[in-house]
């Protein structure tokens, strides 16, 4: 059994351990946002890209279809 993110998705590999290139905060596929090639956490993400409402969304939620 794979560890566990903060956002409650199982990581089975290594590689999908994943910090965010701004704050450096822990993120997995699941919950980061990938923008040119370098991962960001959603508040970061929002941040840069000027979408407030994106933090709020529940990347579980997302990552299973339901918005």
């Amino acid at each position: 059994m794979g560890a566990r993110c903060h956002c409650g998705t199982e990581v089975q590999s290594t590689y999908d351990h994943l910090g965010c290139i701004e704050c450096g905060a822990a993120c997995c596929p699941a919950c980061s946002c990938e923008i040119e090639s370098a991962n960001y956490c959603s508040n970061c993400a929002a941040a840069l890209l000027d979408l407030p409402w994106a933090a709020a969304l529940n990347p579980a939620r997302h990552a299973a279809g339901i918005l």
